[in-house]
């Protein structure tokens, strides 16, 4: 399929799209449109690099051999601000896996994994690497096999980030270090220290003329105008995490363009990202401590020997000193995003509880070398050496960062990567935040109070009361009502607040939804199962819900799983019982290597800077 001739012809087909009404572009005095050049463009689809999807594993190296001709990857020519091209162009990077039953296609399906910050191109390639082995001879199997025939499969590297224009922000000013446990965070230097560094940031990503262009209003009008140039009439999308708030975005700009819809784990779009992201995720991070690890816990106190008693399991954080506190939150945070890592979180712990002993002991808690050799003669575990080696490796990871922090700091530049930057600049851009410094103290102390070891992040990153205000209006969400948009959300979604996805869903009475129950994975789909994937794969196929919601059953957790089931094959097995036992063979070719893929393609969703 020739894709720059069907663009054209689509595009000549609009005179004056909902963009250019919505900017006041199209004039009735015979003025050019000044956007028909975007729309119009000629895209050079190209062989990929190989080293632009960031991983070289056998699987994915065996899909873009197998893909051949169909994987290209292409740049967008996108105006740098929507509202006024004399400004200049941003460019954005886009890959497709075209479909592989041309005659069959639907559209262009495009995948967005979230952040705002993080790359679509490696990400979501991982994906399409885990249904690509799909066993046609499942019926689910069969159905994700469909997706690739009757999609392209597209990613892209939204504006700032990626193989796109990047938006970097950095400055000579030298960070200042901070204290972040909950009992010594509050004193007017620490604070005053919080604020240097956010003003700082902001001054920083200030200096780059693209940041105010840095927004979800221009990326979804870059999504717009990427449908318009694959010559599709509806945009088809999957979005995960901050993709939802994308996606709503997108829906509420043009909701006369939307297609087939998935929102993974949603924001709430009717909140601001301050409210349904920063100030949200710590007490459900709490909420997801105190209502499944720590129970899990002591289910298996015998395995995890951190207590019989939920008491026992939750006096061990308060009982460490504030210095291993500090470093420990940061890798319990990560492990709540990831279901397969609830044995990591209390490893953590475990490791913790190791370190903190051996540096109370110690004459000299500095002394690092001393520390390693108490460090390889303690005994985490007794009775599981293989379990006392990986505690151990944990403990001496959290070492590594506890003397980072207090034995050998090292002055550093304020400075973020495109990432991080896109991070900032969208959360300043898009919603209005606090900027009463004395009242986001008083927000940051409830928060401490309600989730001691989850709130500390909040410190680094009021980056927002420095910038200026938004640059952009969010839509009304009214537009978005009648639509069949279809959500997937765990119970306990401890990234994006599983109340504020339930608060935005039952704003929408056209959407339907798609829960598990006792689940906590922040990125559902694909959950390897009978219920979760059938319904959603349907619903990209043309398929409706046709209840308002469908609650699926959450997987067991590693220790949970019947007996002689490893942690490290609970997917793998999850992923070949993906149909009723007995009815029909596995989902996937090889549930081992899809399920790897799965995983890869989740841990893309975590931020960059909590990845472990």
């Amino acid at each position: 399929m020739n894709f720059s001739r069907l663009s054209a012809k689509a595009c000549k087909a609009l005179a004056c799209t909902t963009i250019v009404a919505a900017l006041g572009a199209c004039g009735g005095d015979g003025d050019p449109d000044p956007l028909q050049k975007y729309r119009e463009q000629t895209v050079q689809w190209t062989e990929c690099d190989s080293t632009i999807f960031g991983s070289s594993s056998a699987a994915l190296h065996e899909l873009t051999t197998a893909a051949g001709d169909r994987l290209r990857c292409g740049f967008v020519r996108a105006p740098l601000d929507w509202s006024n091209t004399e400004r200049g162009d941003i460019v954005v990077s886009v890959m497709r896996l075209a479909a592989g039953k041309p005659g069959q296609r639907r559209g262009a399906l495009l995948f967005n994994p979230g952040g705002p910050g993080v790359d679509g191109l490696s990400t979501t390639f991982a994906l399409f690497g885990a249904f690509y082995k799909s066993n046609p001879e499942s019926p689910q199997g069969a159905r994700q096999l469909r997706l690739l025939d009757e999609y392209d499969m597209v990613g892209f590297s939204p504006r700032g980030t990626g193989a796109s224009t990047q938006l970097q922000c950095g400055t000579n000013e030298v960070e200042r270090s901070l204290l972040t446990s909950a009992a010594e965070w509050d004193t007017p230097e620490n604070i005053a220290n919080a604020n240097y560094n956010g003003s700082k940031t902001a001054e920083a990503c200030q200096k780059n003329p693209i940041a105010p262009y840095i927004n979800t209003d221009a990326t979804a009008r870059d999504v717009d105008l990427i449908r318009g140039l694959l010559g599709d009439d509806k945009l088809n999308y999957v979005g995960y995490s901050y993709g939802t708030w994308l996606g709503a975005w997108y829906a509420s700009l043009f909701p006369e363009k939307v297609g087939r819809m998935v929102l993974d784990s949603s924001t709430d779009f009717s909140s601001t990202l301050e409210q349904t992201v920063l100030l949200a995720q710590p007490p459900a991070r709490q909420r997801l401590l105190d209502d499944v690890i720590v129970p899990y816990a002591v289910r298996h106190a015998d395995y995890f020997r951190l207590g019989t008693t939920a008491a026992e399991v939750q006096s061990i954080m308060p009982g460490l000193s504030h210095r291993v506190q500090q470093v420990l939150s940061e890798p319990i945070s990560s492990y709540g995003y990831q279901r397969t890592d609830a044995d990591k979180y209390l490893e953590a712990i475990a490791a913790a509880r190791g370190l903190d002993t051996v540096l109370k002991a110690m004459a000299d808690p500095a002394d690092m070398e001393a520390v390693d050799e108490a460090l390889d003669e303690y005994v985490f575990d007794p009775s599981n050496q293989k379990r006392n080696t990986d505690i151990r490796a944990a403990a001496e990871k959290l070492q590594q960062s506890y003397a980072a922090h207090w034995v050998h700091p090292q002055p550093r530049s304020i400075a973020l990567d495109s990432s991080n930057a896109v991070l900032t600049a969208v959360h300043c851009n898009d919603t209005a935040a606090t900027t009463d410094l004395t009242a986001w103290a008083s927000l940051v102390r409830g928060l401490a109070q309600r989730a001691p070891m989850f709130f500390s992040g909040l410190l680094g990153v009021h980056t927002c009361a420095f910038w200026g205000g938004p640059k952009v209006s969010k839509p009304d969400l009214v537009p978005m009502k009648p639509l069949d948009i279809l959500f997937v959300q765990s119970q306990y979604d401890a990234a994006t607040n599983t109340d504020g996805a339930n608060a935005f869903f039952a704003q929408l009475p056209g959407a339907r939804r798609v829960y598990v129950q006792g689940e906590y994975q922040h990125g559902v789909y694909p959950y390897t199962d009978s219920c979760v994937d059938p319904l959603v794969t349907n619903y990209l196929l043309g398929d409706t819900l046709s209840e308002r919601e469908a609650t699926c059953p959450t997987h067991p957790l590693a220790q949970d799983a019947p007996s002689g089931d490893q942690a490290s094959s609970a997917e793998q097995k999850a992923a070949s019982a993906a149909e009723p036992a007995g009815s029909a063979p596995p989902v996937y070719k090889d549930p081992k290597e899809a399920s790897e893929l799965i995983d890869e393609f989740k841990r893309g969703l975590i931020p960059p800077n909590l990845r472990q």
